[in-house]
């Protein structure tokens, strides 16, 4: 069965509202592009690629998956002025370089937006003038320390004060951040924040779900329980951000740029369709599942539902705040010469290696890290065990074809006695016989087990559950040994007794064969170049690896010509690299 993709075309987006519905919009945050981008945005892209090609391999399930680039604001400012070009160019620039990674380490996107798209410029200026009618927004002095770096102003209560290691004078920082802020007073527009703190509090504690995981749904509740939101500057003054959108009416403010950015999310649904008062709310992608790390939680989990709120707009489906690197234990600095860039990494280890090491290493709630040392070892693993097992069946000496059809001419039905009568080596009969139970047992509930955990992006255990069913095949394959089969075949003189021997082999090549072909399904988000060349070796047709066809047996179509390339890993071995 072919699954219908969700077309790009913003009129084709139909609506996800929960579990009764067929699609899922799955976001990154849009990334800001004042520098190269590096691991933790390839993670987060990785995340949602991942969930969103795990859903789409459901029976009539669809999915639209937005990544994009964050591009105004103070610090691309001064980037682009840092770089002598401006702005617009300079975003042209590095957005690319965002849009190659997510190429190159094969991210499907239905969409790479841009806050520069004129579209979201025009769903910008619409929100604006909706909170300016509704009265939400009023124009103040603001003063309060801010931050260039978190382009935001933190309150007295955030703010603390260091020494300067290079300098030896005093500087103050954002608590939270640990970037410098500095005094500033000013005229800004405000948003009325304060009005619907008592409204998300009762939100959350009846959607306890809403934020996962739930240490990160704690924090946040607490942190609007115990501190009173004041109303959040929302515009700054042209005269100092020159690269942003002209506040409407009012072209000596630019609006801030979470302002900006947040609402990227509701572009391609049309900001139109999404309000409570359009005949068409019911024929969007709206709502949205956001994946997001654990440094904008605010502005996702307090900021945009208040927004939403504000505008009558239903909340998000579900956000999912995920926690950084660190490798070999350490922060990713310059300084220590440990930051991973990931287009050299992949470029040296493969693409389907780097995603693979980033989704088993994966931990949403703690800071992951990233070590040369398990990243070979992990390769090496996902050749040794999974990449060799289908080489294993698809010798030469085997035939993975007539296996598949013995099954489906119903041979095996009675294979327990066969093999505990005619099997080779009489005395690991019974292990076999249990060896295959489990096996099979594994097969039929590892999708469960793993749907649960990636729709959670809980990626680590998914794969773990994963891995039980792989190890378990080679382990039997192992025992079982079924080459030592065909020497019994040849000098057996019982024409009876040889059909014996030939179902107990054919029976091992099969499930081991059923296992390459369930686990590459199963794994084919994760790593989708290596499990469709393991498909393709398996001669499985591309209209035949979805979850439907999961259940061992469900397809009883491939394997023919399988076995004529001999050995051939899918995957090359490499050295370890000496450094990142």
């Amino acid at each position: 069965m072919m699954f219908r993709r969700l077309k790009r075309q913003l009129a084709q987006c139909r609506r996800y509202s929960g579990k009764s519905d067929n699609t899922l919009y799955v976001t990154t945050p849009i990334f800001y592009v004042n520098a190269r981008p590096h691991l933790g945005h390839l993670y987060t892209m990785l995340l949602g690629d991942t969930r969103s090609r795990w859903e789409n391999l459901k029976p009539e399930k669809e999915t639209y998956f937005l990544t994009g680039t964050d591009e105004h604001g103070l610090k691309v400012q001064n980037a682009a002025e840092a770089s002598d070009m401006k702005p617009k160019e300079f975003t042209d620039m590095v957005s690319t370089n965002f849009k190659n990674l997510a190429e190159i380490m094969n991210i499907k996107y239905d969409r790479f937006i841009r806050t520069t798209d004129q579209d979201h410029v025009e769903t910008v200026k619409q929100f604006w003038k909706l909170m300016e009618e509704k009265g939400y927004l009023y124009k103040g002095t603001h003063n309060g320390w801010y931050s260039i770096s978190d382009e935001t102003f933190y309150p007295e209560s955030q703010i603390e004060e260091i020494e300067d290691k290079q300098t030896g004078k005093k500087k103050k920082i954002s608590s939270e951040t640990k970037n410098e802020v500095t005094f500033q007073e000013e005229e800004n527009y405000f948003f009325k924040l304060s009005l619907f703190q008592d409204r998300l509090i009762s939100y959350l504690e009846k959607n306890p779900s809403f934020i996962h995981p739930k240490s990160k749904f704690d924090a946040i509740l607490k942190e609007l329980k115990e501190t009173d939101l004041g109303d959040l500057s929302v515009s700054r003054p042209s005269s100092r951000l020159s690269w942003g959108i002209d506040a409407p009416g009012d072209s000596e403010q630019k609006i801030y740029v979470w302002f900006d950015a947040l609402l990227n999310y509701v572009t391609p649904c049309g900001l139109q369709n999404v309000l409570p008062s359009s005949p068409s709310k019911t024929d969007t992608i709206w709502p949205a599942t956001h994946v997001i790390g654990k440094d904008i939680a605010r502005f996702h989990c307090i900021y945009w539902p208040i927004f939403l709120m504000a505008a009558g707009i239903e909340l998000p489906e579900r956000i999912i705040i995920h926690s950084h690197w660190l490798c070999d234990g350490f922060k990713m600095s310059k300084s220590l010469g440990n930051v991973v860039d990931p287009i050299a990494t992949l470029e040296y280890y493969g693409q389907d290696s780097l995603r693979f090491f980033l989704a088993e290493h994966s931990n949403i709630e703690t800071d992951c890290n990233y070590s040369e040392e398990a990243f070979y070892l992990t390769r090496e693993r996902l050749i040794s065990k999974y990449a060799n097992l289908v080489t294993r069946c698809a010798a030469k000496s085997f035939n993975i074809r007539e296996s598949v059809e013995d099954y489906a001419q119903s041979s095996f039905e009675d294979i327990d006695n066969i093999i505990s009568t005619h099997i080779v080596n009489p005395s690991d009969a019974s292990a076999i016989i249990s060896m295959k139970n489990e096996l099979l047992a594994d097969l039929a509930h590892t999708y469960d087990d793993m749907d649960s955990r990636m729709s959670s992006l809980d990626s680590m255990r998914a794969i773990r559950s994963w891995w039980v069913c792989v190890e378990k095949a080679n382990q039997l394959f192992q025992v079982a040994q079924p080459w030592l089969y065909n020497k019994a075949i040849k000098q057996e003189s019982s024409e009876e007794k040889r059909k014996f021997l030939q179902t107990i082999r054919n029976y091992y090549i099969f499930i081991s064969s059923e296992t390459c072909r369930i686990a590459s399904i199963l794994i084919s988000p994760v790593i989708p170049n290596l499990s469709s060349q393991i498909l393709d070796r398996l001669a499985v047709a591309k209209d035949r690896r979805s979850f439907a066809l999961l259940p061992l047996g469900a397809d009883t179509s491939y394997g023919e010509g399988s076995n004529n390339s001999g050995y051939k890993l899918p995957i090359e071995r490499v050295p370890k690299r000496s450094s990142t």
